[in-house]
């Protein structure tokens, strides 16, 4: 009977195990103009179409590029990019490539890349969609209105 049981468990959870293990994981993200350059979004901030993102991991001992792929922002200024495979092991990142605006080109240091994880092993994730912070582009020349803008925000 205890033999039965477990041949119905593994039958039943070893597909589950499968498809985890190669499944295609859905890195989505966004890339905004900080027209304030305040190195966050604002309400003056808007988001960027036509955008070029990457996605790059490395091995985490030499920090060599094994994975390099890209996408592009569509007209809200969202990416949503396929992967292949389970990065376990890797060093995984969203990166700025390229933004269509001259006068919001420069990306911002602090929001030009973002770390995200394309793994399932032992991390109890199970969504294959996976999240990276917004990034960012800096507008060459700040707006009229931020200076009001920044104040209200920074009065605490």
């Amino acid at each position: 009977m205890a033999t039965t049981g477990f041949l119905l468990f593994i039958s039943l959870t070893l597909p589950l195990f499968i498809q985890v293990a190669t499944a295609t994981f859905h890195a989505k993200g966004s890339v905004y103009c900080d027209t304030c350059r305040a190195g966050f979004e604002t309400t003056a901030t808007f988001y960027i179409q036509g955008a070029r993102v990457a996605i790059e991991c490395k091995e985490r001992k030499s920090m060599k590029v094994v994975f390099y792929t890209e996408g592009v922002t569509d007209s809200k200024g969202s990416y949503h990019i396929e992967v292949e495979n389970d990065h376990r092991d890797h060093i995984c990142q969203c990166l700025l490539v390229h933004s269509p605006l001259k006068w919001c080109n420069t990306p911002d240091p602090g929001r030009n890349r973002s770390s995200i994880v394309l793994t399932h092993y032992q991390n109890g994730v199970v969504n294959h969609v996976h999240h990276a912070n917004a990034m960012g582009y800096l507008k060459d020349k700040p707006l009229i209105q931020c200076h009001r803008l920044l104040k209200y925000y920074l009065s605490d």
